[in-house]
């Protein structure tokens, strides 16, 4: 970047953006260099430095980001939060100069960019109507969990440094040393209460299940006791959880760590367990070898017994055989078993305390294993919480996105290779694109560096994917080699076969298939209906940023069709340079020349060029060239383009009238005197106003563009036109050799566009009636009442000055005040003939053509109830202005004229209709007198 670009404020390339985007157009301010040491660089708040600080954060949005993570304290986001939260639609916004600082604006907001945004987004944007709730259902606050008693932090940090929601687990127990500890526990525990307290508080299962094993040991008299539990709902697949043996016959017990053994029961011994009923095994049952595991004792003389397990020998087989005792709960569901070894089931169903103990243990068992599954629970949603803060955070790219889900699918589900196929928007069965990633890569170098997975790598199975693609249900095949539908072309890499796949479709929000994700070859075995439930979870998650991403990319596409329009828009908005040249070369007529100062002024003899000249003597003669030493060659230049802007098919809303209100304001200022009291800032700002308070107009008004939803009603709700004018005149003052405002100091530089900002939008004449009470309030005190310190005051003046001006073609002489409303009515006529064609709905009269006989009547009410509160204020204000309400006079009586002689024409041909024969009534018709003549010609 160049040094004059740097001065400047903008980059090689001048980008703009809309105002309701969050960015403003201003024209460069001066060169940092001109800001004086009493000002500082530190207090500096000109339009300069924010908008390089804003053009830089807006370029760099990773930057500004980790900027407010590092630096911003907790006292600015309070304050941010407190600011955001009430609606500021309805605060005017308030820009006072602060005499102490050059440049400060006294604000709610003391960024004067935020108080346009305010303005010009937040309060007048279009309301967005959300089609769902942007809360939960269930609205739960935050105090709801510290009034419960919870106190733990919710975000931990990971061991690379990254936030997390996985909690370190406090409650674990070490399982090696919680059975350690059950071998070592001392056998002196004699009653019912003693083993209740016991186990009643624990609620580890494997530390639960060896306690149990121990006591109901002990109270059995038996060779060995072993629990299982059940792993299935059906409750008939086991799990042995605790062995305990006798140890030598005596009274000594030793805790054996149990095999990772499984096994199934009989429909029948499951029904008996689950009525309450010992069930015996005998000796030679072949499920007593499944639960009994093959152990022996060993012991050394220095150390305490050992279990070793050995390959031939086992539990001595008791005579009696094996007894399974139920574990039972309160509400008699079976919660697993015990198998005593030893024992004769008379004797242990003639044990009462050993019955107590087991129906306490069933309770202990349910206890433990409801806790257990309650933590399992928040494990798994805080590992969901943890992948969709990971797949929703930085979401750059389609492919960047599909690498995280690849790479979270093989950690979690733990298989060999991953594949996502996303789905062409046409059809869900024909797949755009086709990304792999495989275990192997993960461990890779530089794989840290990776944005992107790769693509067709691996074949892919069409049949398995276009059935799932076009069904959405999901295809789990355990074996390869047994199922029909895999291509044995897949297996023909040595290097990989294909075992097993989990195939499913990838959802978004509304149940739309975007895609396949395929996981082939679960690690160890095959997958299972917990792997189906993951996948699919995680799908959702999938879904919904595969979406999110695709509509960042559409509008990432159509924000940067958009900005390559504004640059061709830009560029085709500049003047001719070589134009320019011949104007800069023509001399500058006088004022007097031209009756520039003159109140009735008007531009037929002029040309266009002769036009442009007289805009050039209006700021030599107001001595603003000098003052703000405005560049002559840039003055030229940025008029033609102005003058380009503006649309030669609108009748009305053209150039010529931005011309008319110029001349309007400069006779206003000169014959009021008020430029003085004004100051040459406020004169440069209204001059500049009036010159483009139309540019780009379409020759349609507000309502319109509200009826039609047309892109400016989107984007300005109110004020719809005249914020458009005002964003315009922004990107013009911005164009290259057309910054007629680089000259000024920051602090009239600021206050130049402060007053465009009001003059442009004062012209709606909404607002001009919303605030015509305060002007007659100021007219009923008489020129005494200008107080020019009075900020209000001048703001007053300035609206009632833009509006004037506006409307001067009203106080303009007859024949030129009639060829002008002409010009209105068929504008208007227009926009009505669209209305009927667009919305097929009746336009209002003053915009029917059909009902144009009516327009001197409607003519005479605009000037009576729009035109005159104006003038009459500004003649008691300024009594040299009177000129101006006469002429609105004379042409309010005159139209007044054409309305009695039309209707005195309507009452003779309704008198003499009886008399006249049908030959008379036809040359009636074709004979029209004067008055409906004239009407038409406008």
């Amino acid at each position: 970047m160049s040094h004059t670009q740097r001065k400047q404020g903008v980059g090689g390339l001048f980008k703009p953006v809309s105002w309701n985007k969050g960015r403003r157009f201003t024209s460069p301010g001066p060169d940092l260099q001109s800001i004086t040491n009493s000002t500082g660089y530190q207090n500096y708040e000109g339009p300069l430095m924010r908008l390089q600080i804003e053009a830089f954060l807006d370029d760099n949005p990773e930057f500004a980001e980790s900027y407010v993570l590092r630096k911003i304290n907790r006292r600015t986001i309070e304050k941010w939060l407190n600011l955001h939260s009430v609606s500021l639609q309805d605060k005017p916004m308030l820009i006072v100069q602060d005499s102490s600082t050059p440049g400060k604006k006294l604000s709610e907001d003391r960024s004067y960019s935020s108080q346009i945004r305010k303005r010009f987004s937040q309060g007048n944007s279009p309301t967005v109507r959300r089609s769902i709730s942007v809360t939960p259902n269930r609205k739960i606050s935050a105090s709801v969990f510290e009034a419960g008693g919870l106190r733990s932090a919710i975000l931990t940090t990971a061991e690379d440094g990254s936030p997390s929601f996985l909690q370190a687990s406090t409650a674990s127990i070490d399982p090696v040393r919680q059975r350690s500890k059950s071998v070592m526990l001392e056998s002196d525990l004699r009653s019912i209460s003693e083993v209740k307290d016991n186990i009643i508080s624990d609620l580890d299962l494997s530390s639960l299940c060896q306690k149990i094993a121990q006591h109901l040991l002990f109270f059995s008299k038996a060779l060995g006791c072993t629990v299982a539990l059940p792993k299935d709902g059906l409750k008939k697949v086991y799990e042995v959880e605790a062995i305990n043996i006798r140890h030598g016959g005596g009274d000594k017990q030793v805790a054996a760590v149990p095999f990772s053994n499984h096994f199934e029961l009989d429909n029948q011994t499951i029904s008996l367990l689950s009525s309450g009923n010992l069930v015996h095994l005998p000796a030679d049952s072949n499920l007593l070898h499944q639960v009994c595991n093959k152990v022996s004792v060993s012991r050394t003389a220095s150390s305490p017994p050992t279990l070793s397990i050995p390959e031939h020998g086992g539990l001595p087989q008791a005579p009696g055989g094996l007894c399974l005792i139920p574990l039972r709960d309160q509400e008699s569901e079976l919660q697993g078993f015990a198998a005593i070894q030893g024992k004769e089931m008379t004797e242990l169903q003639n044990n009462s305390v050993l019955s107590d103990l087991t129906r306490i243990s069933g309770i202990c068992l349910k206890n433990a294993t409801e806790h257990n599954a309650a933590r399992l629970e928040v494990t798994r949603s805080q590992v969901f919480l943890d992948l969709a803060r990971v797949i929703f955070d930085e979401q750059t790219s389609i492919e960047f996105t599909v690498l995280k889900i690849l790479v979270n699918f093989i950690n979690l589900i733990e298989c060999e290779r991953a594949q996502v196929m996303l789905s062409s928007l046409d059809s869900p069965t024909k797949f755009q694109k086709v990304y792999d990633l495989e275990e192997d890569d993960l461990k890779k170098a530089g794989f840290k560096d990776l944005r992107a997975p790769f693509e067709n790598r691996f074949p892919i199975n069409s049949a398995i994917s276009g059935l799932v693609a076009a069904t959405g249900e999901t295809v789990n095949i355990s074996d390869f080699s047994s199922d029909v539908r895999f291509d044995g072309h897949l297996n023909g890499d040595v290097d990989f076969k294909n075992r097993s796949v989990l195939s499913m479709p990838i959802l978004d929000s509304e149940k739309k298939v975007l895609g396949v994700v395929s996981l082939i070859n679960k690690k160890d075995g095959q997958f299972s209906w917990n792997d189906e439930r993951f996948v699919e979870a995680f799908g959702i998650f999938c879904g919904i940023a595969l979406r999110n991403i695709y509509q960042y990319e559409v509008a990432r596409e159509a924000e940067a069709r958009c900005q390559v329009a504004l640059e061709i828009m830009s560029y085709h908005a500049d003047s001719d340079p070589k134009e320019a040249e011949e104007l800069a070369c023509l001399p500058v007529p006088s004022a007097l020349s031209m009756q520039l100062q003159s109140l009735t002024f008007t531009d037929t003899e002029l040309e266009d060029m002769d036009t442009v000249r007289a805009c050039l003597r209006m700021f030599y003669e107001l001595d603003l060239v000098s003052r703000f030493g405005l560049d002559h060659m840039t003055l030229c230049r940025w008029l033609l383009t102005v003058k380009k802007n503006y649309r030669v098919e609108v009748l009305y809303h053209n150039w010529s009238h931005a011309f008319n209100v110029a001349q309007a304001m400069f006779s206003s200022l000169l014959n009021s005197g008020w430029w003085s009291g004004l100051g040459p800032v406020t004169c440069l700002g209204l001059i500049l106003a009036c010159l483009c308070h139309d540019v780009d107009h379409r020759g349609t008004n507000n309502s319109y563009q509200l009826a039609t939803d047309s892109p400016l009603a989107r984007l300005y709700s109110t004020s719809t036109l005249e914020r458009h004018h005002l964003n315009q005149t922004l990107v013009i003052l911005n164009l290259q050799e057309n910054r007629v405002l680089k000259n000024l100091d920051a602090a009239e530089y600021s206050q130049v566009l402060k007053v465009i900002e009001e003059s442009i939008i004062a012209t709606d004449l909404a607002l001009h009636f919303a605030h015509l009470s305060e002007l007659k309030s100021l007219a009923a005190k008489g020129p005494q009442g200008i107080d020019w310190e009075d900020g209000k005051v001048v703001k007053t003046l300035r609206s009632a000055l833009m509006t004037a001006s506006d409307l001067g073609a009203s106080t303009k002489p007859w024949e030129y005040q009639k060829e002008i409303a002409g010009l209105i009515a068929e504008e208007f006529w227009q926009q009505g003939d669209m209305e009927r064609e667009r919305l097929n709905a009746p336009s209002q009269p003053l915009m029917d053509r059909d009902l144009s006989y009516t327009f001197p009547q409607l003519q005479a009410g605009f000037c009576e109830g729009v035109c005159l509160p104006v003038y009459r204020a500004l003649t008691c204000l300024c009594p040299a202005l009177s000129p101006l309400q006469e002429g609105v006079e004379r042409n309010r009586n005159r139209w007044l004229e054409l309305v009695k002689l039309s209707e005195d024409e309507a009452e003779d041909e309704e008198d003499g209709e009886e008399d006249r024969s049908s030959d008379e009534d036809k040359n009636s018709v074709e004979g029209e007198n004067n008055v409906n003549k004239e009407i038409r010609n406008l």
